[in-house]
């Protein structure tokens, strides 16, 4: 009995130390958002960006989620002027809130500042009690140095977020590197 037990320590150890170390492997990408130092964006190798599912969002989702910004901001300013021009016709289009916001991404990550605000700006104007706007122009605001506006935009992004999910950890985690740099 005692000769099972003793070549049993060495398997329990084994698969001891195996499970340690692939929980540890796991650790960075399971804590990379409270851990980085940049606010999360949806743009993080790994993480992904969903929009609504029209064939033309998925191709610039795919986009941004590669970190093609020039493929996407042009993409997205392609499919926008195709969005207008449905709106011209009488029709109204539920898809304007994810092309501008996408826009706002991509030009975001190509430090496009200004035509990223306006981007952003007109995203939320699209539909003001969405998040994904607010935290994307909070963004911009972080990267281009205005902390305090960066702050109040994560802030709304946290009123408008669904309250499942692990979303609301990310917005308060964007919300505390805004105060660290205020």
């Amino acid at each position: 009995m005692q000769n099972n037990l003793n070549k049993m320590l060495p398997a329990k150890k084994a698969l001891t130390s195996f499970l340690l170390v692939a929980g540890l492997a796991t650790l960075p990408t399971m804590s990379f958002a409270q851990s980085a130092t940049e606010p999360w964006v949806g743009t993080i190798p790994g993480d992904n960006i969903y929009f609504s599912t029209t064939d033309e969002m998925s191709a610039i989702r795919n986009m941004l989620n590669n970190q093609d910004y020039v493929g996407a901001v042009n993409n997205a300013k392609k499919y926008i002027s195709s969005l207008e021009n449905f709106e011209r016709s009488g029709k109204t289009s539920q898809f304007r809130y994810d092309a501008y916001n996408a826009l706002c991404l991509g030009l975001t990550a190509q430090r496009k500042y200004d035509e990223a605000m306006e981007a952003c700006n007109t995203a939320i104007e699209e539909a003001p009690t969405r998040w994904f706007a607010y935290n994307s122009r909070g963004s911009l605001n972080f990267r281009s140095g205005n902390f305090t506006e960066a702050e109040k935009d994560y802030r709304l992004a946290l009123e408008h977020a669904p309250k499942s999910g692990n979303i609301s950890e990310i917005l308060e985690h964007n919300i505390s590197l805004a105060q660290s740099k205020n």
